[in-house]
C-alpha cells in the first residue's frame, strides 16, 4: 500500500476521528517511550547513562564523560520530539517532499539552492576531532532511540498516519538544521526582496516615507536604481503549505544585574528568546552532566547537542539576535549565450553547477535540480517558491560561509569565566547574537558574537549589482574587534533587538528594531537600587507599551473627531495607561488604528503589495517577516510626532501628508464597530489577539483537533517586554513571542527559573505534552533543579541506558 501524500492524510484523520475516546486513547499513549528500567544500546556507549526525568519531562542527564552526556541528549530528544527533529532536518536539507509528496516540491528546490546542507558538509570535513566525537555520540543516542522505538514498534503517530519511518540520523543532520535554525534567525535577504518591491512600486520617494530614517532616494545606501532592477509583486501563496517549521525571526529581550544592584548580593540574569509558537515548543529544557567537564541546565534545540540558554556551575547565559546584517542578494548578469557564466567586471565568469536530486512521495523519477554558484553564492531565483521574482538573484551568507556553528555552543557549556566564555564564543559563527553575561563571582557582561561581513560600499537594503565589483564583501569584522561590555559602572545590562553597537567603527545594520522594549527595561530596572527573582518575573510579564502611550497621547492631544463613537473612542484612548492587556479596549483601538494609519498613507498606491508594509514577508514560511514589521509602530510615532507640530503649527494639521491621521481613526472605529458592535468597553485586545498553538499536520483537517492547542486570549504586543507579536498582517497572536522565560539566580542555582510555551514532550498522549502552557500564559515558572537533592525532590522516573554486551 502507498503512503499517503498530505492530501491523502484526510482519509486516515477522518478514520482517527471515528474511533471512540478509549480507543484513540488507547492509539495516543501507544506511542510513548520508555522512561523507567534499563535499556541495552547499542551505538558505542562506553559506560552507563543515567536520565532522570522530573515532574515537569525535563531529563538530567548523566555520563561518565562529555560525550556520554551528549548521548544521553540525543536519546531523550529523539524519544521526546524525533518527528520534530525529523522534520526540521527534512526542511534544511531539501528533503521533505520524499516524506510528504509534491506540495513540498518548491520549499524542497528552494532548499536545495540555498544550500544548507552543502555548508553542513564543508563544516564537517573541517572539524576537528573533539566536535566530531560530539556530534558523532549525539547522533549515535538519537539512533539508539530510534532503534528502540522500532523493536517496540512504538512510533510517534506522525509517522503512523503518514505511513512512514526516519531514517538514522548524523552529525550532517545537526548540522544542516543548525544552519537552518541560524538562518531563520539572520538578516535580511527578506528584507531586500521586499523593499525593492515596494520601489517598483510606488518610486523611491514614496518608499522611503515608509522608512525615513532608514534611507533617502539618493543616498549611498542604496544602489542606483537601475543597478538592481526591482521585481513586480509575488502572487499569493497557495493553500496548501506543507508543514514546515517557521521558527521566524525577530527579537528577544535578555538583562542582567551585578550584585550591587541584586536583593541577593549576586548577579541575576533573565533572557527570553522570541520566535513564532507552536506546538511541540522549538525549545526543549535538559540538565546535562558529564564527569568533571559539564553540568549544564536550561533550553536545548532538538537536534542540536548542547544548552542553548542556561548556566552551569561557575556561568549563565541568555541570547537576543544582534540584528546585524549578515546576508546579501547580487543580481546577477548572466551570458546569453552561455547561462553557468555571470558578469563581473567586464568579463565573464564561469560559475559552479551543482545537480541536486529530490525523491518526491509519487513519482517514479526524482526531481533534478540544477544549482548556479557564483563567486557571490548560490542563485535562488527565479524559483516557484518566490513566484514572479525574475532576477537572477546569488545569495551571499554568513549562515553559509561561516565555518563553523556547533563548536561555539559546546565550548560555552563548559566555560567557567568571562575569559573562557569569549574564548569558547569566538568559534559562534552564525547567526550573530547578544549574548549576555553573569557569573557566581559576581561579574556581569555583554558579547556580540557570530559573523559579521565588512562590505566595500552599501548597507545591504536592496539587492546589489553582481557585475560591478563595488558591492563585494571584504572579510570580516575580526572576532576582538566586536562589541562587548564587562561590568558596566551601574551594575545593569540590558538588551532588546535595539541599537547597541554605537560607538563601534565597524558597520552592522540599518534595520535595529524599535527601541521601546530595551527603554522599558532600563526604566524598570533603573526605578529602584535593587531587584529579586520576583521583580525580574514582573518584567517578563510587564506589558506597558512606550509606543503606544505616545501614540495616544498625540492622538488625544490633536484629533478632534466629530462623531459620537469616535469621541467615546478617543475618551478611551486618553483613560488609557499603555498597558497592552487582554481586557483592554484602548489597546484595541491603539493597535487597529497602528494598521489603519499605514492604509491610509499607502494602501491606495500599493495595492495588492500592501501586506508587506504591516511586515508580511516574501514567503509565508522560509520569509514569513520583513524588519519593516518590527519597526511599523515606531515609523508610527515619527510620523505622528510631526502630524502634531503640523498640528501647532498650522491649526488643522492638513499640511501634505497629514491628512490620513483622522481618516484612520475613523476607520480603526468603523472596523472596531463591525466586529464587536457599538459599545466601546467590550473592544477588549483579547478579542482580537488570542493565539493557538498549531501542529505541522493540523493543516489537514481534523489533525487540528487532535495536535492543537486550542486559541486562549493572550496580552502584550511586539513592543511591550511580554513581547506577543501578532501574525504579520492581522492581530491574532502567533508572531515572535517568548519560547522560553528563563531566570537565572547565581547566588542559588535551584531557584533558577524557566517555561516554555508547550511541554517537553512531543507525543499528543504524554502528560508533557502542553502542560506547561498555563503556567506560560500566566508568567508562571518552574524551578530548574540543579543539584542532587534539589533533583531527587522532583524526580519522577529513572532510566538507565546501559552499552550493548558487546561493547561491555
Amino acid at each position: 500500500m502507498a503512503a499517503p501524500s498530505l492530501r491523502g492524510l484526510g482519509f486516515v484523520a477522518g478514520a482517527l476521528g471515528a474511533l471512540g475516546a478509549g480507543s484513540l486513547r488507547y492509539v495516543l499513549r501507544r506511542s510513548l517511550p520508555q522512561v523507567d528500567g534499563e535499556v541495552r544500546v547499542a551505538g558505542g556507549l562506553g559506560a552507563p547513562v543515567e536520565i532522570v526525568r522530573d515532574r515537569w519531562g525535563i531529563p538530567h542527564v548523566t555520563g561518565r564523560d562529555h560525550d556520554g552526556a551528549l548521548f544521553g541528549l540525543g536519546f531523550c530528544h529523539a524519544q521526546d520530539r524525533l518527528w520534530q527533529m525529523d522534520l526540521n532536518r527534512r526542511v534544511a536539507r531539501g528533503e521533505l517532499a520524499e516524506l510528504v509528496g509534491e506540495a513540498a516540491l518548491d520549499v524542497d528546490r528552494l532548499m536545495r539552492r540555498i544550500g544548507l546542507h552543502r555548508a553542513a558538509q564543508r563544516e564537517w570535513e573541517g572539524a576537528d576531532a573533539r566536535i566530531r566525537s560530539a556530534l558523532d555520540s549525539y547522533s549515535a543516542g538519537v539512533n539508539a532511540a530510534i532503534e528502540q522505538a522500532a523493536v517496540r514498534k512504538r512510533w510517534p503517530l506522525e509517522y503512523v498516519l503518514l505511513q512512514a519511518r526516519p531514517r538514522p540520523w548524523t552529525p550532517l543532520d545537526t548540522l544542516s538544521f543548525g544552519r537552518f535554525f541560524a538562518f531563520t534567525q539572520s538578516a535580511n535577504w527578506d528584507s531586500e526582496l521586499m523593499r525593492s518591491r515596494i520601489i517598483a512600486r510606488i518610486g523611491a520617494a514614496a518608499a522611503a516615507a515608509l522608512e525615513p530614517a532608514l534611507w533617502q532616494p539618493g543616498s549611498d545606501a542604496l544602489p542606483p536604481l537601475g543597478d538592481w532592477g526591482p521585481a513586480d509583486l509575488p502572487r499569493p501563496a497557495a493553500d496548501d503549505i506543507p508543514p514546515v517549521p517557521t521558527f521566524g525571526g525577530g527579537g528577544s529581550n535578555a538583562w542582567v544585574v551585578s550584585g550591587m544592584r541584586s536583593s541577593t548580593g549576586k548577579p541575576l540574569l533573565a533572557s527570553d528568546p522570541h520566535l513564532f509558537p507552536s506546538i511541540p515548543s522549538v525549545f526543549y529544557e535538559a540538565h546535562l552532566v558529564g564527569g568533571s567537564e559539564l553540568n549544564a541546565i536550561g533550553v536545548t534545540i532538538p537536534g542540536i547537542p548542547g544548552v542553548a540558554i542556561g548556566h552551569n556551575r561557575d556561568i549563565a547565559w541568555g541570547f537576543t539576535a544582534s540584528m546585524a546584517d549578515t546576508q546579501d542578494f547580487f543580481v546577477e548578469r548572466t551570458d546569453p549565450n552561455d547561462p553557468t557564466r555571470t558578469e563581473y567586471q567586464g568579463r565573464w565568469e564561469p560559475g559552479t553547477v551543482i545537480r541536486e536530486s529530490i525523491t518526491v512521495k509519487g513519482r517514479s523519477d526524482p526531481w533534478h535540480e540544477d544549482v548556479l554558484v557564483t563567486r557571490h553564492g548560490p542563485v535562488i531565483t527565479p524559483t516557484p517558491a518566490i513566484p514572479d521574482e525574475h532576477r537572477h538573484l546569488a545569495l551571499q551568507s554568513m549562515v553559509l560561509e561561516a565555518p563553523e556553528t556547533a563548536a561555539g555552543l559546546l565550548l560555552l557549556n563548559t566555560a567557567t569565566n568571562w575569559a573562557e566564555l569569549r574564548a569558547g564564543l569566538s568559534h559562534w559563527g552564525t547567526p550573530s547574537m547578544n549574548c549576555l553575561y553573569a557569573d557566581v563571582d559576581g561579574n556581569i557582561g555583554w558579547q556580540l558574537v557570530g559573523r559579521v561581513p565588512v562590505r566595500s560600499r552599501g548597507k545591504g537594503l536592496v539587492p546589489s549589482p553582481g557585475w560591478s565589483g563595488q558591492y563585494e564583501w571584504r572579510g570580516e569584522i575580526p572576532v576582538d574587534e566586536l562589541p562587548r561590555a564587562f561590568n558596566p559602572p551601574d551594575g545593569l545590562w540590558a538588551n532588546a533587538n535595539h541599537e547597541a553597537t554605537l560607538g563601534s567603527p565597524h558597520f552592522f545594520t540599518l534595520e535595529y528594531e524599535d527601541p521601546a522594549r530595551y527603554h522599558r527595561i532600563r526604566e524598570v530596572l533603573e526605578s529602584r537600587e535593587r531587584h529579586s527573582a520576583v521583580d525580574f518575573r514582573a518584567l517578563q510579564a510587564d506589558q506597558v507599551s512606550l509606543t503606544g502611550r505616545e501614540v495616544a497621547t498625540i492622538v488625544v492631544a490633536h484629533l478632534e473627531p466629530r462623531a459620537t463613537l469616535e469621541r467615546e473612542a478617543l475618551n478611551e484612548l486618553r483613560l488609557w495607561d499603555g498597558r497592552v492587556s487582554e481586557d483592554s479596549p484602548g489597546a484595541a483601538i491603539y493597535e487597529v488604528f497602528r494598521h489603519e494609519l499605514a492604509r491610509a498613507r499607502f494602501g491606495d498606491a500599493l495595492g495588492p503589495l500592501f501586506p508587506a508594509v504591516l511586515g508580511v514577508g516574501p514567503h509565508p514560511v522560509i520569509g514569513p517577516v520583513w524588519s519593516l514589521y518590527f519597526r511599523l509602530s515606531l515609523e508610527t510615532v515619527r510620523f505622528l510626532r510631526r502630524w502634531g507640530v503640523a498640528r501647532t503649527e498650522h491649526g488643522d494639521g492638513s499640511v501634505g501628508s497629514e491628512r490620513p491621521v483622522a481618516e484612520a481613526f475613523a476607520r480603526s472605529v468603523q472596523v472596531l464597530r463591525e466586529r464587536f458592535g457599538g459599545d466601546v468597553a467590550r473592544w477588549q485586545w483579547s478579542r482580537l489577539h488570542s493565539l493557538h498553538l498549531k501542529h505541522g499536520l493540523s493543516i489537514q483537517k481534523p489533525l487540528g483537533v487532535l495536535f492543537d492547542v486550542p486559541a486562549f486570549p493572550l496580552g502584550g504586543d511586539h513592543e511591550t517586554v511580554r513581547a506577543a507579536g501578532s501574525l504579520p498582517g492581522g492581530y491574532a497572536a502567533g508572531g515572535p513571542t517568548a519560547g522560553y522565560r528563563f531566570i537565572a539566580d547565581t547566588a542559588d542555582w535551584d531557584a533558577s527559573l524557566g517555561c516554555i510555551p508547550g511541554g517537553q514532550s512531543g507525543h499528543r498522549g504524554s502528560p508533557h505534552y502542553a502542560d506547561q502552557v498555563e503556567d506560560w500564559r500566566r508568567v508562571a515558572y518552574h524551578p530548574l533543579a540543579f543539584t542532587r537533592p534539589a533533583i531527587s525532590r522532583v524526580s519522577r522516573h529513572t532510566l538507565r541506558l546501559l552499552p550493548s554486551l558487546s561493547v561491555a
